[in-house]
């Protein structure tokens, strides 16, 4: 295989699984030749965030000046 209509044919002709892993295959390649696992956990960015003001004062004052 050559050509890109030859690549796409094959491709065509996989079954869904291969298909999905062929799709990985090319991002990864695309991406920087990272391997891809899904959707990113993004537990990993979880924290304690502090607030200086209480959200509710906050949302009050804010709407308290729109009026």
């Amino acid at each position: 295989m050559s050509t890109l209509a030859e690549i796409e044919a094959a491709a065509d002709a996989l079954p869904l699984d291969e298909k999905k892993k062929l799709l990985q295959f090319l991002e990864s390649r695309v991406n920087g030749n990272r391997e891809t696992k899904g959707p990113s956990d993004l537990g990993k960015f979880a924290g304690t965030l502090r607030l200086p003001e209480d959200p509710l004062a906050w949302q009050q004052r804010v709407r308290g000046e729109w009026e």
